[in-house]
C-alpha cells in the first residue's frame, strides 16, 4: 500500500496497489460495461493502465458496484469463478439464457446464492442423519400421464378438494409451497438478488429453476412473476425433481408443462368445467385459481383445442400482458423475507443454531439478514 499526497504535504491518502488484470476481471464479471465504470469512477482508465492507484474507499465502491467481495480486488490474479450450468429453466417464452448462452449477472449471482444454501443444507441433513427424499427420480417420460399425476398427487398429499379452500391465488400459492416443502423440497421465491431491491430479476430471462439433490432438492421461483404463474412454475419444477435429472433434453420441457397442467387442472374437473363454460377462460380461471396460460395448456392437453388455436391464444395473451408492470417482490419486508430465504430452509437453519451446529454469524450469512431481523424471520418461518 502506498501513500499519496493530497492538498499539501501534511495530508496523505492511503492507496492500494491493485493488479489491473483483477480490476478488468471485476468489470467484466459485473456485466455493467466499461462505460458504466468510467462514468462512476473517473480514474478507472488510469487504474487499468497502472498510472495511478485507487484509495481504499474507491476500491470498496468498486467492489459494491461490481457485486463482488472487497477481498477479490486484493488478489494477485483474477479468481477462477464460474457458475455451474443449470440444465433447465422455465422461461416466459420458453427461451432466455439459452438464446445467448450467457446468464445475466443477477441470475448468475442468484444461482450462486441458492447453490450455497443447498450445499449447506445437504451437508447438514447428512450430518444429522436425515433420510433422502425418496421420490427424486421416481418417474420417467415413458410412464402413462395418469400414473405420473396419481403418483405425484399421492406423494405430495394434494387434497382433491383444495380449490374450495381458497379465495385467491396468493393463498393458493402459500398452500402449495407448504405442501412441497413438507415433502422435503426447499422452496425459495424472490424477485431480486438476495435482499438487494435495486437488482431485480428478469422474468423474460427465467421464471424458475430446480437443483437436483437426493437429500436437499431445491426449487427457486422468480418472485417478479405473477402469482398464478408462480404456482405453475412451482409444479413445473416439481416435475423436474420427480424426473431427477441434471442433464435434461428438450423433450422434458413440454413433458413438465403437460404434467404440471394436469396436476393443477385434473382432467375430469376440467371436462366438467369446460362443458359449463367452453372457451370462457375468465370463468375457468376463477374456478381453477391458475393463470390462463395454464388453462390454455390444459385445453390443449385434453384436446379441447388444437396446436394452432393454442399458439394463437399464447400470442393474444402475450400481447395483452406484455406491457403490464410485474410484481418485483415489494411489500412488507418481514412477510417477504421468509419466502426469499426459504421458510423450510430457515427452519433447518434455526434448528442448527439452536443445537450449536451453526453460529449466528454463519446463519446471518446464509439467510441474508441479522440481529432482530433474523430473529423475526426465524419466528415467522417456524410459524409457517
Amino acid at each position: 500500500m502506498q501513500r499519496g499526497k493530497d492538498r499539501g504535504e501534511s495530508m496523505t491518502v492511503a492507496r492500494v496497489n491493485i493488479n489491473p488484470d483483477v480490476l478488468l476481471w471485476a468489470i467484466e464479471y459485473s456485466q455493467r460495461g466499461m462505460d458504466a465504470f468510467k462514468n462512476k469512477f473517473s480514474h478507472v482508465e488510469d487504474w487499468l493502465k497502472g498510472n495511478s492507484q485507487p484509495t481504499v474507499k474507491q476500491l470498496e465502491d468498486v467492489a459494491k458496484f461490481a457485486y463482488i467481495p472487497f477481498g477479490y480486488l486484493m488478489l494477485s490474479a483474477p479468481p477462477d469463478i464460474s457458475v455451474k450450468r443449470i440444465a433447465d429453466f422455465r422461461t416466459l417464452k420458453n427461451h432466455g439464457f439459452a438464446t445467448t448462452g450467457e446468464y445475466s449477472a443477477a441470475l448468475r449471482d442468484t444461482i450462486n446464492i441458492i447453490r450455497r444454501r443447498q450445499e449447506w443444507l445437504s451437508d447438514y441433513k447428512k450430518d444429522n442423519a436425515y433420510a433422502p427424499v425418496d421420490f427424486i427420480g421416481s418417474i420417467n417420460r415413458n410412464m402413462p400421464d395418469d400414473e405420473i399425476v396419481d403418483h405425484i398427487t399421492k406423494t405430495l398429499k394434494i387434497p382433491v378438494d383444495w380449490r374450495s379452500n381458497f379465495h385467491n391465488k396468493e393463498s393458493t400459492l402459500r398452500f402449495f409451497v407448504d405442501i412441497v416443502e413438507n415433502s422435503g423440497i426447499a422452496v425459495f421465491i424472490n424477485g431480486v438478488v438476495g435482499n438487494n431491491t435495486k437488482r431485480k430479476l428478469n422474468v423474460d430471462e427465467f421464471r424458475g429453476f430446480a437443483l437436483v439433490d437426493k437429500i436437499a432438492p431445491v426449487i427457486f421461483i422468480n418472485g417478479a412473476d405473477a402469482t398464478a404463474a408462480r404456482i405453475f412454475t412451482l409444479f413445473h419444477e416439481v416435475v423436474h425433481l420427480f424426473l431427477g435429472q441434471d442433464g435434461l433434453d428438450d423433450r422434458s420441457e413440454p413433458f413438465c408443462n403437460r404434467i404440471a397442467a394436469r396436476l393443477l387442472v385434473p382432467k375430469a374437473l376440467f371436462n366438467k368445467a369446460w362443458e359449463d363454460n367452453p372457451h370462457d377462460y375468465d370463468e375457468l380461471e376463477k374456478y381453477f385459481k391458475v393463470s390462463q396460460l395454464v388453462l390454455y395448456r390444459a385445453a390443449l392437453t385434453y384436446e379441447k383445442i388444437n396446436e394452432e388455436e393454442y399458439a394463437d391464444l399464447l400470442r393474444q395473451y402475450q400481447a395483452k400482458y406484455s406491457k403490464l408492470a410485474k410484481n418485483s417482490g415489494g411489500g412488507d419486508f418481514y412477510k417477504i423475507i421468509p419466502y426469499r430465504a426459504g421458510r423450510g430452509f430457515c427452519r433447518y437453519v434455526n434448528e442448527a443454531v439452536n443445537n450449536g451446529g451453526l453460529s449466528y454469524t454463519e446463519a446471518y450469512q446464509l439467510v441474508g439478514v441479522k440481529g432482530n431481523a433474523f430473529a423475526n424471520v426465524m419466528s415467522m418461518a417456524k410459524e409457517g
